[in-house]
């Protein structure tokens, strides 16, 4: 009967012993079952070859020259890199003294000679399983650290986000009631228009640190990714400089994906300026789209949007941190680290999934793959755009004086009859007393707060009508009340011509509101 091969281990051992034959076969045995084994033949050489072998296991003697065993131990337990290293004690002594003395020098094992190496194989194969489990539970706590770290940032962004876009939002209406009072003078115009134009570059920041901490609300509608390439396209040509070549490989019939315009714009040029930072001159940038059919179980139809290029690529420990946000490659001061987490957002955001492949010296690839709209028959594109002005009454809730005063002044330069509340708990006064045809809610206030009130409202009035406002991004719990009660929702900052549309919008449909007892 052919004898059964040993079960094949992983791992370096450096074996102790002044005596050579031992040495030998302890070699002999160990590499047979696939160990890589080093020799050291005292304590003193045990301590420089450890240092520059890094051995996983040390099996060590006792009685040797220069340096014994247990002075050796105690030796490599003071360096911290071999605080947890498993250090076998191999002896001849076998009086209890000497067995305490192993451990109390911090040996992890003993064993007596003569030695049976069958056990000893089998004491070394449980020690790098001990090993291996200990290093998956050390990664496991530094994963939930990181995740802890991760969500830690992430509400601290969205808070930033929603006090920054409440700011904005007053900055914006305000701005916006001067352009309309001083039209004809054109300094101002320009100068409020300064001023405008940095409320959407604010806004802009303030959807980055949303979108990394995926609290972002999208403005999704059912897109042609190759039609939107294509914007983008020209966009990079005026973008990146000549001597980089862009190709376009776009699909044919790929379908209709449910995605934000603008996130996607950030998304290519993200990756594309990327890129541009990772190649030298006269290289290939390439941007493809295509059908992709999964074989395996999830979504069976989805759209892939990759960008590629021939740079100088990453090694596989670059590629394991790029999406974690804050982290650069790049010297200090030359970037935010915030890029590829902001695209890690946004696809999952979107339903999608991202993968990275890069070869040093090669270049890098990154693709995305989004669901394939079910419906996209209907974009807003096609939808009639409805007038701005009015005559109903309008009720804004709002905490923040600057903004109720902004959205105020606009919606009765419209044409509106306005009246104002600070707080939800002052709106079923109102109701009983007035009749309102619309209510703009918003959502952060203190006390009973928007999403509390919106039931509260509608429960009682079923035909009401509330839009709902907020400059940060509601829970999943809250979008769903938001969804069932209201008419829609306004992420702040909003423009003046977007409110007016939301309102009108909102104030024209017609269709019965279905609660959430009446599913």
């Amino acid at each position: 009967m052919k004898e059964a091969k040993p079960e094949q281990l992983s791992g370096h051992v450096l074996v102790v012993d002044d005596d050579p034959i031992l040495r030998g076969i302890a070699q002999a045995t160990l590499q047979d079952v696939g160990l890589l084994v080093s020799e050291a033949e005292d304590g003193a050489a045990a301590l420089i070859s450890a240092a520059d072998l890094q051995p996983d296991i040390i099996l060590m003697d006792v009685m040797m020259p220069n340096m014994n065993g247990f002075d050796a131990t105690c030796a490599l337990r003071k360096i911290p890199e071999f605080a947890t290293v498993p250090i076998m004690i191999m002896t001849a002594l076998e009086d209890m003294e000497s067995i305490n003395r192993a451990y109390e020098v911090g040996a992890t094992d003993f064993i007596t000679k003569p030695i049976n190496w069958v056990i000893l194989v089998q004491r070394v194969r449980y020690m790098l399983r001990t090993l291996e489990v200990t290093a998956r539970q050390q990664q496991l706590e530094a994963d939930l650290q990181q995740a802890q770290k991760l969500e830690a940032v992430a509400t601290l962004a969205g808070g930033v986000a929603h006090d920054f876009n409440n700011l904005l939002q007053t900055i914006q209406g305000v701005s916006e009631l001067l352009l309309s009072k001083h039209k004809g003078d054109t300094g101002i115009v320009n100068e409020v228009g300064q001023i405008i134009s940095a409320v959407g570059k604010g806004s802009s920041l303030t959807k980055q640190l949303l979108t990394y901490s995926r609290k972002l609300v999208s403005e999704k509608k059912s897109i042609n990714l190759n039609a939107q390439v294509l914007q983008i396209y020209q966009l990079l040509l005026r973008t990146i400089p000549k001597m980089v070549e862009i190709k376009l490989d776009l699909g044919s019939d790929i379908g209709m994906i449910d995605a934000d315009t603008t996130q996607i714009e950030q998304i290519l040029m993200n990756l594309a300026i990327n890129s541009l930072e990772a190649m030298p001159d006269g290289v290939t940038l390439t941007i493809r789209t295509s059908r992709h059919i999964q074989d395996t179980p999830g979504p069976p139809q989805r759209v892939s949007l990759s960008v590629s290029d021939n740079g100088k690529g990453m090694d596989e420990k670059t590629i394991s941190h790029i999406f974690e946000p804050f982290f650069s490659t790049k010297a200090p001061g030359k970037g935010t680290g915030l890029g590829l987490s902001m695209v890690h957002g946004i696809v999952k955001n979107h339903d999608g999934e991202i993968t990275c492949q890069s070869v040093p010296g090669e270049g890098t690839s990154f693709e995305m793959l989004f669901p394939v709209c079910e419906d996209s028959k209907l974009t807003h594109e096609c939808q009639q755009t409805p007038s701005i002005g009015g005559h109903e009454t309008i009720l804004l809730v709002d905490d923040d004086k600057g903004q109720l005063d902004a959205c105020r002044h606009s919606l009765a330069d419209a044409g509106y009859t306005v009246k104002t509340a600070t707080a939800a708990e002052q709106v079923t006064k109102i109701l009983c007393a007035d009749h309102i045809d619309l209510v703009i809610l918003d959502i952060m206030m203190p006390g009973m707060g928007g999403i509390r009130g919106l039931e509260k409202f509608v429960e009682a009035m079923p035909d009401l009508k509330v839009l709902m406002a907020s400059g940060h991004a509601p829970s999943e719990e809250a979008m769903e009340t938001i969804d069932t009660f209201s008419r829609g929702f306004l992420h702040k900052p909003f423009s003046r011509e977007r409110m007016l549309a939301h309102v009108r919008d909102v104030l024209d449909e017609t269709r019965p509101k279905v609660l959430a007892g009446n599913r």
